[in-house]
């Protein structure tokens, strides 16, 4: 076993290692961009979408989804 230390060079070594966890990590960074940049996209399309055909602001869009629940339960209240 120390025969194979001996013949390995530790700069090589650290260097494979380092290329490989490069090749793992930029792939593992693609898998997730390609996953998540669909829906980014979406949500850029109707932001974009709210904003020029109904003046409808980004800010005016969160208020209403912060207070989704509150308008939800007024609602179910309602029908009871």
């Amino acid at each position: 076993m120390d025969s194979l230390l001996n013949l390995a060079d530790p700069q090589l070594v650290l260097l494979v290692a380092a290329i490989a966890v490069v090749v793992l990590l930029s792939q593992l960074f693609f898998r997730i961009l390609s996953v998540g940049l669909v829906p980014l996209i979406g949500l850029g399309v109707i932001f974009a979408g709210l904003q020029y055909l109904f003046g409808i602001t980004p800010k005016q869009l969160w208020f209403e989804v912060s207070h989704l629940p509150q308008m939800a339960m007024k609602f179910f209240n309602s029908l009871a």
